[in-house]
């Protein structure tokens, strides 16, 4: 059975999450970045070491954003994620080809 990807390729949209609670774990970034490339995503994860958050900047379409953050609120059992926060976002740069974890260098 071929299925037809095309209807979920046109509503691509790009939402900046910000994941918060006690995410500390560092394989987090890891898990959401895996789930992330499982998902089809192109983006990015990094933690904020001020804030003490998770955020992540992801683009693909909404059902697939809505799993993602379906699946991070879940996350492994190493973290408890409090809350999630979306928002639109308007990238003004071009996005890495697939989801990539970033450095402070980054």
């Amino acid at each position: 059975m071929i299925r037809d990807t095309q209807p979920l390729m046109m509503n691509r949209q790009t939402e900046l999450f910000r994941f918060s609670g006690d995410v500390s774990d560092p394989d987090f970034l890891d898990w959401i970045c895996h789930r992330a490339n499982r998902l089809g995503l192109n983006g990015w994860v990094r933690k904020n070491a001020a804030g003490g958050f998770i955020e992540a900047l992801a683009s693909g379409p909404e059902e697939l954003l809505d799993a993602m953050e379906l699946g991070c609120s879940l996350g492994p059992i190493t973290v408890w994620v409090e809350t999630v926060v979306r928002c639109p976002h308007d990238s003004d740069g071009p996005m890495p080809n697939g989801f990539k974890i970033l450095t402070q260098a980054d």
